[in-house]
């Protein structure tokens, strides 16, 4: 339970930091969106780790796909943080009791608001 909850503290810290602004701005709302939607779904999924291991590689899956029409730094940073996020889908699917690396994330979700000023 204690790494649902981080998992999803993690992404809540993702939508703080981001930012939209410049050429890239589309993308970067889009990405932006989708881990606001992940945290809402994620929220009512503490108790369902496989759901919520679902929520966070399709949502990865979403990241890299608008990351990928904005190139360049946005781009990187949205792999990064869509790697990110498809580790800690693949801990909470496996059912490992290892908390998801929250640290990593969270690098990630900074690197992508550097990328989208």
């Amino acid at each position: 339970m204690r790494s649902l909850k981080v998992a999803v503290t993690a992404v809540m810290f993702a939508t703080m930091v981001t930012g939209c602004s410049g050429g890239d701005s589309a993308a970067c709302e889009a990405i932006t969106a989708e881990l606001k939607g992940i945290t809402s779904k994620g929220m009512g999924q503490i108790a369902d780790p496989t759901g919520l291991a679902k929520t966070y590689t399709d949502g990865a899956a979403k990241v890299r796909e608008e990351g990928k029409k904005a190139g360049g730094d946005v781009e990187t940073a949205a792999n990064e943080l869509a790697a990110s996020m498809d580790d800690f889908g693949r801990i909470l699917s496996s059912g490992a009791t290892e908390v998801p690396d929250a640290g990593a994330f969270s690098k990630a979700s900074t690197k992508f608001a550097e990328a989208c000023k």
